[in-house]
C-alpha cells in the first residue's frame, strides 16, 4: 500500500481493549484521510441526541496519505468529534510535528471510544500500544504533562498531544495542544477528551512511508516548494507570522475592534507586527515539510509579563485579545496566549467571549457581582488574564464563559446574544469582519462545523484587480464573483469549501493554497494524491470526494436537526452595519442572503431546506445515508 499506512487504531478507554483494524479500501478512496475519514466515521459511530461529553461520543485523531511525505507542509492532523459547542459535527485542525510521527509509528487514524475509570495516556512505539496512568499529570498545565511525560519514557524525541485543566474540567471552548503551542483549537475537542480521562496521547515512530511514484512526486513536490517561496505573500507570513494581517484587515475596515462597535481603533499601530518581529521574535519555527516557517518562536523581555514565551502568536490572538477587547499591551496579549495554551482553551472562543462580556458589562448586562469583582472594562489587560485562569478552572464567571459565549448569553438573558459578533451553529469566530465580503458571510453560515475562516472563503475585493476578472469568468461563469459586495457568490463558494476540505483532508496546510494567493488549486491536490497513492484521481474526481465529505458532514448534523434555519449568522454581523470605517454601511441583506443561500443550495444539490436530496446523495455513493433519510421522513420515500 502506497500512502496510506492502512492501519486504524481503536481503543476503547473504558474496557482498555486496543485493536488494530485494516482501513477499508471504501474508507481511502472514497474519504480520502485525515478530516474525510474522520468524518465519515463520525458519521457511523455517534447516532443523533448523544450527548458530546458523554462515553459513547468517540474521539478521533486524523493523518493523511501525505503525511510522512516530502508534500509541502503535509503535516496536519485533524481531531473530530460531536462538538460540546453545538452538538453537531466538529474538528480541530493542527499543524507541528504530532501527525507525522503518528504516521511512521504505522497509523493512519486513532478512535477513542469510551470512558476511561481513571486518568491515562497512551503510548504508541511502533507496534507497542498501551495505556499508562496519568493520575499524577492530571491538573498538570500542557507543558507541564509534555515534560513529565518525556522524562518518563526518556525519549526527547516523542511526540505529545494533551490537555490542560479547561479540558480536564470539560471547558466546552477547550482544546488540544500538541507540542504546547500547537492546537486542534476549534468546537471543544479538548472538553470530549477531558470526558473520557484521557490526558494524553505519546507517540514515537520510526517507519518509512511509501509513495508509488517517488521520482514523479519529488519532482512535483519541489515544483509546489517554488510556487509557495515565490508567491506574493510568502515573504511577509514568512518573517512576520499571521499577526501581519491584523494591520491590513484594519486599514480596509474589515477588523472587529471594540467587539465591533467599531472598525476604527487609534491604537491598532501598537500592534503592528513589525513592533512583534523588533521586540518579541527570537526565532522562526516550522512545522514538518514546510517551507513557510510561520511560526515564531517570542519571549517578553521586559516588563509585568518578562519571562513569558512561546512557539507561535497567532493573528486570532492579536486580533480578539487585542483589536476586540481594546488590549493594546503586546506583552499582555502574550501573556492571554500563553495561558491559553498551557489551560487548552481556544483563543478564538475565548477572545469573542470577553469581548463580547466587556460589552455586557458596559451596558449593565452583568456586574461586578456577575465577575467576580473583575472590573472588565475594555483594555483592562489584568482583568481579562484572571477570566482566563477562572474559564480553565471553571470558577465564579468563568464557569459561565467556559461554555462559551452562546451558552452564556443564554443564560444571562436580557438579550446578550445579540452582542456576539457573530456566531452560527453554536460556534464563534474571530476578529475579521465579513459583512463586506458576501462570500465569506455565505461560508460562514454554511460551514458544517458552525462559524469559522477556515472552512471555505476566497479573494473578494471592492475593486478586483483586473488579471482576477477573466479568471473568475472562466472558472465561475461571471466576473461579478470577484467583487466583494456582490451577492452572486454561491458557485466560488462551493468551490472554496470544496478545496478547504480536500486540503483537511489530505492534511496540508491552508497558507500554502490558492487560499492566500499559492496555485496549489484541487487539480494540484489531485496529481499530488495520485502520485502519492497510485491511485489516478483527476481534477473532477476528487472535486467528487470533496462533495461526497462536505454531504457526509451535512448528513451528521442535519440528523441532529440543522437545516436552513441554522445557516444564518447570528449576532451583530448578521443584523447589524459595519458602523465606520471604509466598509462603513455595508451590511447583510437578510433578502439577497436568503436568495443566496438558495443559490447555494441548487449547486450543492440540496432542497430548499438545506437537506441533501436523495438524488445527489445516491450520485455521491451515499445511499445508505440516503436510506437512513427516507426512514426518518427527512426526504421523500422512493
Amino acid at each position: 500500500m502506497y500512502g496510506w499506512m492502512g492501519t486504524i487504531l481503536r481503543v476503547d478507554l473504558t474496557s482498555g481493549k486496543i485493536e488494530k483494524e485494516p482501513m477499508s479500501e471504501k474508507l481511502r478512496l472514497n474519504y480520502l484521510g485525515g478530516r474525510g475519514i474522520n468524518s465519515r466515521i463520525l458519521y457511523d459511530s455517534v447516532g443523533p441526541g448523544v450527548d458530546a461529553l458523554s462515553p459513547e461520543n468517540v474521539l478521533i485523531f486524523g493523518t493523511s496519505p501525505l503525511v510522512g511525505t516530502i508534500a509541502p507542509s503535509a503535516a496536519r492532523i485533524t481531531v473530530t468529534a460531536k462538538s460540546p459547542l453545538g452538538g453537531i459535527l466538529g474538528d480541530g485542525n493542527a499543524g507541528g510535528h504530532f501527525s507525522v510521527e503518528m504516521k511512521r509509528a504505522g497509523y493512519d487514524h486513532i478512535v477513542f471510544t469510551g470512558k476511561a475509570d481513571k486518568p491515562v495516556y497512551l503510548w504508541i512505539e511502533n507496534d507497542h500500544v498501551e495505556l499508562k496512568p496519568a493520575e499524577h499529570l492530571w491538573g498538570k498545565t500542557t507543558s507541564e504533562t509534555d515534560e513529565e511525560i518525556h522524562r518518563e519514557l526518556e525519549d526527547p524525541i516523542v511526540k505529545i498531544a494533551n490537555i490542560g485543566s479547561a479540558g480536564e474540567n470539560l471547558a466546552r471552548c477547550a482544546c488540544i495542544q500538541f507540542q504546547v503551542c500547537h492546537a486542534a483549537g476549534r468546537a471543544g475537542m479538548g472538553a470530549v477528551m477531558g470526558s473520557k480521562n484521557l490526558k494524553a496521547v505519546a507517540v514515537r515512530g520510526t517507519k518509512g512511508v511509501k509513495v508509488a511514484h517517488p521520482g514523479p512526486f519529488m519532482r512535483l513536490a519541489k515544483e509546489l516548494y517554488e510556487l509557495i517561496m515565490n508567491s506574493p505573500g510568502y515573504k511577509e507570513l514568512s518573517t512576520y507570522g499571521t499577526p501581519a494581517i491584523t494591520v491590513d484587515t484594519h486599514m480596509m475596515g474589515m477588523q472587529s475592534c471594540k467587539n465591533s462597535i467599531t472598525n476604527i481603533w487609534s491604537e491598532i499601530e501598537k500592534l503592528d507586527h513589525r513592533v512583534l518581529k523588533r521586540d518579541y521574535y527570537v526565532k522562526s519555527l516550522a512545522c514538518t515539510a514546510c517551507p513557510r516557517h510561520c511560526n515564531q518562536a517570542w519571549v517578553v523581555k521586559e516588563g509585568p509579563y518578562a519571562g513569558e514565551r512561546g512557539g507561535k502568536l497567532e493573528y486570532a490572538a492579536v486580533g480578539t485579545f487585542g483589536c476586540a477587547c481594546l488590549i493594546s499591551d503586546l506583552a499582555a496579549i502574550a501573556k492571554m496566549n500563553s495561558l491559553c495554551d498551557e489551560y487548552g482553551i481556544d483563543i478564538m472562543e475565548i477572545g469573542v467571549g470577553l469581548s463580547a462580556a466587556m460589552e455586557w458589562y458596559e451596558k449593565g448586562l452583568i456586574t461586578k457581582d456577575d465577575t467576580d469583582g473583575i472590573d472588565l472594562i475594555w483594555g483592562n489587560a489584568e482583568g481579562a488574564i484572571e477570566v482566563i485562569h477562572k474559564v480553565a478552572r471553571r470558577e465564579g464567571f468563568g464557569n459561565l464563559l467556559a461554555d462559551g459565549p452562546v451558552r452564556a448569553a443564554k443564560q444571562i438573558g436580557q438579550g446578550a446574544d445579540k452582542y456576539i459578533t457573530v456566531h452560527v451553529k453554536g460556534l464563534t469566530m474571530g476578529a475579521t469582519d465579513v459583512r463586506s465580503i458576501k462570500g465569506h458571510a455565505l461560508s460562514q453560515g454554511t460551514s458544517s462545523r458552525g462559524a469559522d475562516h477556515l472552512r471555505g472563503g476566497y479573494g473578494e475585493f471592492p475593486e478586483p484587480p483586473p488579471f482576477m476578472l477573466p479568471i473568475f469568468k472562466e472558472k465561475f461563469g461571471t466576473e461579478e464573483a470577484a467583487f466583494a459586495g456582490s451577492y452572486n457568490k454561491s458557485a466560488p463558494t462551493v468551490y472554496s469549501e470544496n478545496s478547504f476540505t480536500l486540503t483537511d483532508s489530505l492534511e496540508l496546510c491552508k497558507i500554502n493554497t490558492e487560499w492566500t494567493g499559492v496555485p496549489i488549486d484541487i487539480k494540484k491536490h489531485g496529481e499530488l494524491f495520485s502520485l502519492a497513492t497510485g491511485v489516478e484521481m483527476d481534477e473532477k474526481a476528487i472535486s467528487t470526494a470533496a462533495d461526497r465529505i462536505w454531504n457526509v458532514e451535512r448528513a451528521f448534523s442535519v440528523r441532529e436537526g440543522i437545516t436552513r434555519k441554522d445557516d444564518v449568522l447570528g449576532g451583530k454581523w448578521g443584523s447589524e452595519p459595519i458602523p465606520d470605517g471604509p466598509s462603513k454601511g455595508e451590511r447583510i441583506d437578510r433578502k439577497k442572503f436568503n436568495k443566496l443561500l438558495d443559490d447555494y443550495y441548487q449547486v450543492r444539490g440540496w432542497d430548499s431546506m438545506g437537506i441533501p436530496t436523495a438524488s445527489t446523495l445516491s450520485a455521491l455513493g451515499l445511499e445508505d445515508i440516503a436510506e437512513e433519510f427516507r426512514k426518518k421522513g427527512l426526504i421523500e420515500a422512493v
